[in-house]
């Protein structure tokens, strides 16, 4: 996922888990270990990071080798992420992909949030 390419996806796919309304239930091949994963794409609990070379949150939909960024993680804390940061500084990305576009579902302000929620809904949980 590192090598995701910074295309901006028009919103959040429908089972984005950056959507409070969708949890990990809604997500194709949900794999708790991936989602925990991703956590070093994000600010942590003190809002600090993600570290400069860190990789980029692909949508769970893209195709591999062909991963696109996630819009909801894009508009929620992409701002935060170095690498989005220089494309943006270098005009590779408009900055208006760090925000939610108008009729956008609500959000999760953190990875944190996203996180919590994808642990208590996680379909293999139930087995053991």
């Amino acid at each position: 996922m590192s090598s995701c390419t910074l295309t901006i996806l028009a919103k959040p796919c429908p089972s984005c888990p950056w959507r409070v309304n969708r949890d990990a239930t809604d997500i194709p091949n949900f794999d708790l270990s991936l989602a925990e994963g991703l956590a070093n794409c994000c600010p942590d609990t003190r809002n600090m990071g993600p570290d400069f070379g860190a990789s980029m949150f692909a949508c769970h939909q893209s195709k591999d080798g062909a991963e696109v960024a996630c819009a909801g993680w894009m508009a929620t804390v992409g701002h935060r992420h170095p690498g989005v940061r220089l494309a943006v500084a270098m005009g590779r990305l408009d900055a208006s992909a760090l925000r939610p576009g108008t009729g956008w579902p609500d959000l999760h302000q953190n990875y944190q949030q996203v996180l919590e929620k994808l642990r208590a809904t996680d379909p293999a949980a139930e087995l053991n």
